[in-house]
């Protein structure tokens, strides 16, 4: 098979195109920056580089439509939320080749962390309580008397992306603006304000066929970037049974075709699972699920094609894998912590050590490109963490906001 594949700073996309390569297909890269690490790996037997999709999100999606409409592909593997975008031409991009595509509107029901904790609560899934404001008057209303300590969200984001925590009403005062202001949003796409749950964060990842799960794996975060929460960067596949069943009850609601995940915060004390976010695409989970023994991309090559694909054997339980090259920025962050914790980081650090074997999302030996084309992304943009707000968390995020406005289908 001949597979196009996009989303090329997500690092799910290095195991998804290593893996189709070892399975035999024929890889093409799509991406609209010359940095996108994944395209480098070795099993990419064509770069194609097409509009920068955070700048020009129309013009993205005519060029992707262009080569696959070619007829040249079996297949089209979307990595991260360029999926969202590319749904909007989803009878297009299906009479031209082979994909897993929700509709977009099925889509943005896990994306938008608003529509997300509405369809919650229909299923009666634990959620924290969320206040979604409409104005920046109203968000300060609520800032005045909520409740803390809380997190702040941006509706439409992923990656810990415009997250933060905040414990005290000055701290939420000025975090709530910051982030505003960093990410430049208007009224209509204000952050959330969420009540803080105390406990540890389980993610999950499904493949998931008209509604049913094929494969999954369930993990909780080792350690995260940053280090008060955020992205996972060392990772330990742990089931639990709780999210296993409210994740089930989403994805047959929705009827979900594809990838998709979320993540549950697990009540210290009580243990109870509280829905926090979702995600309609392929995550770094997806890594882990293969060196448990369950391989989700052979598994989606399958469904495509619509062969039996009968369920896949359930992740072994304590597999770690990590994203190297944040988890390196993890060590270097804990020794600014030995000031005031010392033997606290000592001990860190040791389990730091202790994991430098776990397998790498990006860097491998037999395939070494990748994590080089990373570094250098990430050496070509120290200026703007030095010397601008930029959210650094926005480094690797190409969706910009695109998601609840169609774009221009006239434009070619």
């Amino acid at each position: 098979m001949r597979v196009l594949v996009t989303g090329l700073f997500e690092p799910a996309a290095v195991l998804a195109i290593r893996r189709l390569g070892e399975l035999g297909h024929t890889v093409v890269a799509a991406e609209g920056h010359h940095l996108a690490y994944a395209a480098y790996s070795k099993h990419v037997s064509r770069r194609i580089w097409v509009p920068n999709m955070r700048h020009h999100p129309d013009a993205y999606a005519q060029a992707i439509l262009r080569e696959i409409e070619t007829g040249l592909y079996d297949a089209y593997f979307p990595n991260y939320e360029e999926i969202i975008l590319m749904s909007h031409f989803r009878d297009r991009v299906l009479a031209a080749t082979k994909t897993a595509m929700a509709d977009t509107q099925t889509l943005l029901t896990l994306h938008d962390k608003t529509r997300l904790d509405r369809l919650a609560h229909e299923l009666g899934i634990d959620t924290p309580s969320t206040f979604a404001p409409t104005s920046m008057d109203e968000a300060r209303e609520h800032i005045a008397k909520v409740k803390l300590p809380v997190v702040i969200k941006m509706r439409h984001t992923s990656g810990a992306a415009g997250f933060r925590k905040a414990t005290t009403r000055k701290e939420l005062e000025t975090q709530y603006a910051n982030v505003v202001r960093a990410n430049r949003l208007p009224d209509s796409d204000l952050p959330l304000v969420q009540q803080m749950i105390d406990g540890p964060t389980t993610c999950t990842l499904h493949l998931c066929r008209a509604g049913e799960v094929v494969g999954e794996v369930m993990y909780q975060g080792v350690r995260t970037m940053p280090r008060t929460g955020g992205t996972t960067v060392c990772r330990e596949s742990r089931p639990d049974a709780a999210c296993k069943e409210a994740a089930a009850r989403i994805v047959r609601h929705l009827g979900f075709e594809g990838f998709c995940g979320f993540d549950f915060v697990m009540q210290t004390g009580t243990g109870r699972a509280f829905l926090v976010d979702g995600n309609c695409r392929i995550t770094p989970g997806v890594a882990m699920a293969y060196h448990g023994g369950c391989d989700m991309v052979e598994a989606w090559i399958r469904m495509v094609n619509e062969e039996e694909v009968s369920p896949l054997p359930p992740t072994r339980t304590g597999v770690r894998t990590k994203m190297g090259f944040g988890d390196f920025v993890w060590l270097l962050e804990s020794y600014a912590g030995s000031f005031k914790d010392w033997r606290g980081e000592r001990a860190l650090r040791r389990t730091w050590w202790a994991d430098r074997k776990v397998p790498d999302d990006i860097a491998s030996r037999s395939d070494p490109l990748p994590i080089v084309m990373l570094w250098v992304y990430i050496l070509a943009n120290l200026w703007k963490l030095v010397f601008t707000s930029f959210d650094s968390a926005q480094l690797f995020l190409f969706h910009n906001q695109y998601v609840e406005r169609p774009p221009q289908r006239g434009k070619a």
